[in-house]
């Protein structure tokens, strides 16, 4: 089976001259809590996931230190979300997007998603986005071959 067999044909997308501000909006309407980033010309540059977003929030520095964590102020947390509200979805996304075309196969996608651990590829034609492949779409095909092969 192929890619646009089980593809969702509405991604969703978020510019890079958006905000952050924008950016938590858009997230809270999305269904898969990621949203693809394009640029002016519509082409895929990019991705921001919900770690994408916690990572601007966390101070660079910190590692999982119960010292550091504990010694930093209580209100640190809504400071750099205001302080943040301005910044560009460019400064925040991730800029290596892995990709899948709609006819490669379902194989290829889950092997990606698989081998990366990630949740979500875009499904690309000419470096414009057609669509998304989904750790939910995967199951949902599971859910429907198994459910045939009942019958």
């Amino acid at each position: 089976m192929k890619v646009k067999d089980i593809m969702d044909t509405s991604p969703s997308l978020i510019r890079t001259s958006d905000t952050f501000e924008q950016l938590i909006r858009k997230l809270d309407e999305v269904k898969y809590r990621s949203i693809f980033v394009i640029d002016k010309e519509d082409k895929l540059v990019g991705i921001v996931t919900e770690v994408d977003i916690i990572k601007v929030l966390v101070p660079k520095y910190i590692s999982f230190d119960e010292f550091l964590i504990s010694a930093m102020e209580e209100n640190y947390f809504e400071k750099k979300c205001i302080e943040n509200k301005n910044l560009t979805v460019t400064d925040i996304m991730t800029k290596t997007v892995l990709s899948v075309h709609q006819d490669d196969t379902v194989i290829k996608a889950a092997a990606l998603m698989f081998v990366n651990k990630i949740h979500a590829l875009p499904v690309v034609q000419e470096g414009k986005i057609v669509g998304n492949v989904h750790i939910h779409n995967l199951i949902k095909h599971i859910k429907h071959l198994l459910a045939a092969e009942l019958i």
